[in-house]
């Protein structure tokens, strides 16, 4: 039987220096891939949060605006919470991260001034005499 070729053979202490290195290196870029993965999937459900309110400001009502019978239903939004990433955010995230940021803010401005015209809104209605009062019995007399 022919003997297996050690890789290491021949070079001494070199050769398992390298091969611990190596796997290091590899070990390295595996934690690195999987931390980007993590913080990729963050950032693609902030993304679809920012986009959601976005559609939300552009029409408020949603899915209870089309037509009745059709097949869209409101959905119930779910409570977003912070997720535990263990490392922080890496270098090639960065960009697209602080862009997110940047969007969030601009949405959070757009809902802030939205909130405010419905705040005026609410406050013009509930000055007309009338509206908002419970209702009571008028009685008119037909008879004389």
């Amino acid at each position: 039987m022919a003997e297996q070729a050690d890789p290491d053979a021949g070079l001494g202490e070199a050769g398992s220096s390298y091969a611990e290195v190596t796997l290091n290196e590899s070990t390295d870029a595996d934690t690195a891939d999987t931390a980007l993965a993590a913080w990729s999937a963050v950032l693609d459900m902030l993304e679809m949060a920012v986009h959601a309110a976005e559609r939300t400001l552009k029409d408020p009502l949603g899915p209870l605006s089309v037509a009745t019978g059709s097949v869209a239903e409101p959905r119930p939004e779910k409570r977003w919470s912070p997720p535990s990433l263990s490392g922080p955010l890496p270098a090639a995230a960065r960009r697209r991260a602080v862009a997110l940021a940047a969007a969030q803010e601009r949405v959070a401005i757009r809902l802030e001034e939205a909130r405010i015209g419905v705040a005026r809104q609410l406050q013009a209605v509930s000055s007309v005499p009338g509206v908002g009062e419970s209702s009571s019995a008028v009685y008119l007399d037909v008879n004389g």
